[in-house]
């Protein structure tokens, strides 16, 4: 390792002092001294783990290998001499030039070094025995490389305290400092922005969006080429109060002893500095700065100026990618289905701005919503994501438009009332466009002549509930299908709802009873009578003046069985002394009242039946009382959706579910897992453990015997293959595969971890085949099917089963396509499965028409539910490798042509594959290495940095000097590398994950060495569900 000027503390090895020998032939002075016997023995464990983990984490050692590496450690201690400790048992201190230490010889002085060293971590709590806070953060600042602080704001006169240190630092053209911080509350001061601003080398990205995200954290981080970096992390502002006389605490971590702390603090801090959240100082100025900041300290009432400018976000833009897809396959009526506020209008004004640009002469369009505000919001967004302030024209009421009908937003019943006069005379296809927001609204009258009359090239429903509010189904009207949602977890993690804490109360009510229950629902009535009694009202109220900061000051809704039920808990709620409504259809005159009364907090409590009827929707609601069981998942969303608009002030939702012993029949496992970031883990495991996988921001918190309720619930209700059987039972006639999915709500892979979809069939009784060598193999290897995302292969397995009896494959791509398939068919090489030939495997698959059915419907499905465009790699890779594609790593050898139909590869294969003929290498990553659900010391070793940008740590053995240089020299060397990334190592079914194709990388830069960390640029924009928002 080539040494560079910096502050050490390594014990001296012989290939360390090789290296010091080296620096000082290059005029170089190495300082040194006597290891404190004390610290010797944690020093020497230090080092000698670092070998054995370098040893343990090697790519190529199988399991076997490294038990017996340790045992044979135990027995006997060996390793290279070059890492033996050196004679004289010193310690390296510092590498600096001769210059400087001349200057250090003169002058008498020693280098500055932070008191509590570059090894140890030590906790600062402001008390007066302690080394202050800012005193250290300047010894600190004196020997870094790279400073990075990220602070929620920034006062002057905390900027006083270190800006004499920071000026000598930027002042060096090698040095560079980072700084985030937010205009949240007004707090920042714009001078210490301004003077920050002002020194070399520095660079400042601010979050002026205050209303998405609130950045609380406060870190120091200090970065030195000599590896030894530093960080502090607690709760001090840049600011003389918090750095000098508060009580703040704040811990301060060594690369050393803490690596993974100080590998999450840079990732994350990276991730933030490329996120479209945080805005480069640079760009507004000061003058932005002084307006934002200002805005900040006024009440928050609702601001109007210009134009918002908004950044598509990952789960938007995956929404997008869908559209796109459905439309490449002939769908153009497309339903968005998601919860209010989650920003599905601004997604239909996305993509109405990529039909705008690829139809730029036939763009008109008609947007159609029930209510004035929808419509004035809608214009406004439309107007801010187009950039054009003049954009369409509004039609309700006695406003009329000034500009034309081409561009129109329209109230429904406007549109009626004109229609004679003015629609009727449109042509059918006078709109190109045509959005319908809230279009659950959509009964036969109201909206029907507009779906009647016009023929757009692209129609889009917008709503929050895949049913309309006269009870019939929306999908008729849009090819039958909901064509993408927005899921609640993406929606919370990206900041377009407020987060939840969800409390399960433990409820005594047993309503296990089979006579309360008509198949698999309760009955309204029959559980009205159980849940009305002043025992259970007298629980609610308790939890209420528990849980609750103040249960006469909150803003809650409380959903019940019946209208009764309403009413019996408004009058309890009353003689409790508490503010307390109800509002059902028999009172729809009063809903806008009620409503009114209910956001400004002239009531506290609402009770309501049924939302879709009712017409709830108030974003000041800040608490949900769930009274009742609700089977419907779709229903349970909308009631928690209810609660979970973003409002001004409001900081959390809390949500109370009161858990009665329930009829076995009662699912919870849909709707825990539709609160789950990862929806194909256990719910029985996040359950016991404390639900680890919410959004940020959330919690879910089980009263003891609550949570038996659930986990008895849910384990009665788990969908084994038993359960799958009994349920294919029920069908008459037999169901194709997308019909059992989409009625059951389950995933396609837990099907295919129970056999495959014609082995459960024939065990319900529904089929049969006579099972021999092949049938075996087919139960086994369709699962391997599931991952698909490719139309052009899904296409080809298509062909093939319809021309089973003429196989023929001609040219590489189909031929390669031909290999994949056999070994999904088949799993082992040719000659290990008794045919002479690919093509005679595959065309036995006409001995066998139950399981051709299969794959037809199990492609066809796949093919219904692609995500996002594939399309070939291009630039000189094999022309069937598609950018995005999903493959399994065997697959991705049998396009490259190193795995064919008389080899296949088996055992491990590193992480990194070359193919020599192609000066390629194949770059396999799993993001998260631990089948854990977190891993603090592998975390980010391999992570997203922005769409445009991934971070990878290479190999133990790969250095600057040596192996590495192949990565740094790419530009040089023309080599291309090829990234294949999967999440996880399994999935939440026991199935190994495939990797997407993130296709070929260039090189940006890259640090340390055995192993490097390198960040690499995209050819093309990351998959958004892979992209974190900072």
């Amino acid at each position: 390792m080539k040494l560079k000027e910096g502050s050490y503390e390594n014990i001296i090895t012989n290939e360390l002092q090789q290296d010091m020998n080296l620096a000082t032939d290059n005029g170089l002075v190495c300082r040194k001294e006597d290891i404190d016997d004390a610290e010797a023995p944690s020093m020497l464990t230090e080092h000698i783990s670092k070998l054995i983990h370098n040893r343990l984490t090697a790519d190529d050692l199988t399991s076997e290998e490294r038990t017996d590496f340790v045992n044979r450690l135990i027995d006997f201690l060996e390793e290279d001499a070059e890492e033996k400790i050196a004679d004289e048992k010193q310690m390296l201190t510092a590498v600096v030039s001769k210059q400087k230490e001349a200057t250090l010889r003169a002058t008498k002085t020693e280098i500055i070094r932070p008191l509590t060293g570059f090894r140890t971590s030590s906790l600062f709590t402001g008390g007066n025995s302690d080394i202050p806070l800012n005193s250290e953060i300047l010894r600190d600042i004196q020997s870094a490389d790279r400073i990075y602080l990220i602070v929620s704001f920034l006062k002057l006169s905390g900027v006083n305290l270190v800006f004499d240190e920071l000026k000598k630092f930027c002042s060096h053209p090698d040095h560079k400092l980072q700084i985030i911080t937010t205009t949240y509350c007004g707090a920042t001061e714009a001078k210490a922005v301004e003077r920050l601003a002002s020194l070399p080398n520095t660079e400042i990205r601010i979050s002026y969006n205050s209303t998405v995200e609130r950045l609380h954290a406060k870190s120091y981080i200090f970065e030195r080429n000599s590896g030894f970096s530093t960080a502090f992390i607690g709760s001090s502002n840049l600011s003389k109060s918090a750095q000098t006389d508060g009580l703040e605490w704040n811990i301060r971590v060594t690369n050393v002893e803490n690596p993974h702390i100080i590998k999450t603090a840079l990732a994350t801090f990276n991730l933030y500095w490329n996120s479209s959240n945080f805005e480069d100082f640079r760009i507004g100025g000061i003058e932005k700065l002084h307006k934002e900041l200002a805005i900040e300290r006024q009440p928050k009432e609702m601001h109007i100026g210009l134009l918002t400018k908004y950044a598509i976000l990952p789960h938007q833009k995956m929404i997008l990618d869908k559209l796109a897809v459905e439309r490449d396959n002939g769908i153009k009526r497309n339903l968005i289905v998601a919860a209010t506020g989650t920003g599905k209008t601004v997604i239909s004004a996305f993509d109405y701005k990529n039909f705008q640009t690829q139809h730029p002469n036939k763009s008109k369009l008609l947007f159609v919503a029930h209510r004035q505000e929808i419509l004035k919001q809608a214009l406004y967004t439309y107007r801010s994501v187009l950039r054009d302030a003049n954009f369409g024209d509004i039609w309700v009421g006695s406003q009329k438009p000034c500009n034309g009908i081409d561009h129109l937003f329209v109230s429904v019943q406007t549109f009626n009332s004109r229609f004679e006069e003015i629609f009727s005379m449109l042509p059918d296809d006078y709109y190109q466009y045509i959005v319908i927001d809230e279009c659950h609204h959509s009964v036969a009258d109201s909206y029907r002549q507009i779906l009647s009359h016009f023929s757009p090239k692209l129609l889009i429903g917008l709503t929050a509930t895949p049913e309309r509010m006269d009870g019939e189904s929306l999908l008729p009207d849009f090819c039958g299908m909901i064509s993408a949602e927005i899921r609640l977890p993406d929606a919370l993690s990206a900041g377009l709802l407020t987060p939840f804490q969800y409390l399960c109360i433990s409820d005594n009510t047993d309503l296990t009873d089979e006579d309360l229950m008509l198949g698999n629902k309760y009955i309204a009535t029959k559980l009205t009578e159980k849940l009305c009694n002043l025992e259970r009202v007298g629980l609610i109220i308790d939890k209420l003046r528990y849980y609750l900061p103040d249960e006469t000051r909150c803003k809650t809704l409380g959903f019940c069985s019946t209208k009764e039920h309403a009413r019996y808990m408004s009058e309890q709620f009353r003689n409790y002394g508490l503010r307390a409504d109800y509002l059902t259809s028999d009172k729809g005159d009063e809903r806008e009242i009620l409503n009114k009364k209910l956001a400004k907090g002239e009531i506290n409590y609402l009770f309501v039946v049924d939302i879709f009827n009712e017409g709830v929707d108030i974003p000041e609601v800040d608490t949900v009382l769930f009274l009742r069981p609700t089977e419907s998942l779709t229903i349970f969303l909308q009631q928690l959706g209810r609660g979970l608009r973003l409002s001004p002030g409001k900081q959390l939702l809390t949500v109370f579910d009161f858990v009665a012993q329930l009829n076995k029949k009662y699912d919870f496992t849909s709707r825990f897992r539709s609160l789950m970031v990862r929806q194909d883990k256990s719910v029985i495991d996040q359950v016991k453990n404390g639900f680890t996988l919410l959004p940020q921001g959330c919690a879910i918190h089980m009263e003891e015997k609550a949570q038996q309720y659930v986990l008895d619930n849910i384990k009665a209700a788990i969908y084994n293959k038993r359960r799958l059987i009994q349920e294919l039972r029920t069908y008459a006639p037999v169901p194709t595969l997308k019909e059992f999915i989409d009625n059951n709500g389950q995933d396609v892979r837990l099907i295919y971890k129970n056999g495959c979809w014609t082995s459960l069939k024939q065990e319900a009784g529904l089929c049969t085949y006579k099972e021999d060598e092949n049938t075996r193999r087919y139960e086994k290897g369709l699962s391997n099917l599931t991952h698909i995302n490719s139309v052009t292969y899904l296409r080809f397995i298509l062909r093939t089963i319809d021309n089973l009896n003429s196989l023929s494959f001609e040219g590489e791509n189909d031929n390669t396509f031909a290999t994949m398939l056999y070994y999904t068919l088949y799993i082992d090489k040719i000659g290990k499965t008794g045919f002479r030939t690919r093509e005679e495997a595959i065309s036995t698959l006409r001995d066998y028409p139950l399981f051709v059915k299969e794959i037809r419907e199990l492609c066809e499905y796949l093919l219904s539910q692609i995500s996002n465009k594939t399309f070939a790699v291009g630039e000189g890779m094999p022309s069937m490798l598609e950018q995005y594609g999903c493959y399994t790593r065997e697959e991705v050898f049998t396009i490259f042509g190193r795995q064919t139909i008389d080899k296949r590869m088996q055992g491990s294969v590193a992480g990194v594959f070359k193919i020599e003929e192609l000066n390629t290498e194949l770059f396999f990553v799993t993001l998260n290495k631990s089948e854990k659900d977190f891993s603090p010391t592998t975390q980010y070793n391999d992570y997203v940095v922005s769409e445009k940008q991934f971070h990878w740590q290479s190999q133990n053995t790969d250095s600057h000097q040596h192996s590495g240089s192949r990565f740094v020299n790419q530009q040089k060397n023309k080599k291309k590398f090829l990234l294949f990334v999967r999440e996880y190592k399994r999935d939440g079914f026991g199935n190994t994950c495939p990797f997407y194709c993130f296709g070929l990388v260039d090189y940006i830069s890259s640090r340390g060495d055995k192993p490097m960390s390198i960040d690499w640029r995209m050819h093309h924009d990351i998959l958004p569900q892979f992209v974190k928002i900072g």
